[in-house]
């Protein structure tokens, strides 16, 4: 007997639960989003040769299932291996500061613990390791995006913010000689002396912190006006919403909802 063909709906059911498999991937385990286009383009593909969609549809979950499965455990590995060496670390160093970045992070860990960090190998360094891979990993799959349309409404590249956005953007994550951004080189430095200097590496992490901050903010505030007046066309509806979720999942891993310049000026 032969199964039965998968209705419309069921199809698109099984589709959607699929995507949402991919979406875990890009935001969860830092996956580009090239892995969720290309199962768009088998789809269109399959959709086209009129192939056996319960077939296909078996194959894509159990796919994007076992990439799944072994992502989790490589994190756990990751962590387990990580967690030995911060604790090993945390009960040699000096404790005698308690900055900004102790107060946004220290209960939130295990939230950042998904970013891939830029090479600071270092406890003090943790979390600006893992804020500058965040904002990293943004420069690389969401910014071609958004560069493109703010091209369109500000054609000149010194005028508007876009080349305000660019410039600081570069700064927090295009690499040097030395693999490393500019806006980590005070924090390395000071990182390399010893004794370290606690209270001057608050301040320079506290920096650090707020640079990418500010400029999460104003991406964030920016993004929305895109799609006022007419500006998108319809296929750029949804890369929008996707690149406004990342900068405020971001936000809100790294708890920086309330680091906002202007918010900051009026206390």
């Amino acid at each position: 007997m032969k199964n039965k063909k998968l209705s419309h709906i069921e199809v698109e059911a099984a589709v959607n639960g699929i995507r949402k498999k991919y979406n875990d991937l890009i935001v969860e385990y830092m996956k580009p989003k090239i892995i969720k286009d290309s199962f768009e383009d088998r789809y269109i593909a399959a959709l086209r040769a009129r192939v056996d969609m319960g077939n296909f549809i078996y194959t894509e979950i159990l796919d994007v299932s076992n990439l799944l499965k072994l992502e989790n455990e490589k994190r756990q590995q990751i962590d387990l291996t990580r967690d030995k060496r911060l604790q090993d670390a945390k009960t040699l160093k000096n404790m005698n500061y308690k900055s900004i970045a102790d107060r946004v992070f220290d209960a939130n860990r295990d939230k950042i613990r998904k970013y891939q960090g830029i090479g600071l190998d270092d406890s003090d360094a943790f979390e600006i390791n893992k804020l500058y891979g965040a904002i990293k990993f943004f420069e690389v799959n969401y910014w071609p995006f958004m560069e493109k349309i703010l091209r369109r409404i500000y054609p000149s590249r010194y005028s508007g913010p876009r080349v305000s956005m660019e410039n600081r953007l570069f700064e927090i994550t295009i690499t040097g000689p030395d693999g490393f951004p500019p806006g980590v080189i005070k924090l390395r430095t000071m990182l390399n002396r010893t004794p370290r200097e606690y209270s001057s590496l608050e301040r320079e992490t506290q920096r650090c912190i707020l640079d990418v901050s500010f400029l999460l903010h104003d991406i964030s505030d920016e993004l929305p006006t895109f799609n006022e007046e007419g500006i998108l066309i319809k296929e750029e509806l949804k890369p929008l919403e996707e690149t406004l979720d990342y900068v405020h999942t971001v936000l809100d891993d790294f708890r920086l909802m309330d680091l906002k310049e202007s918010k900051l000026k009026e206390k």
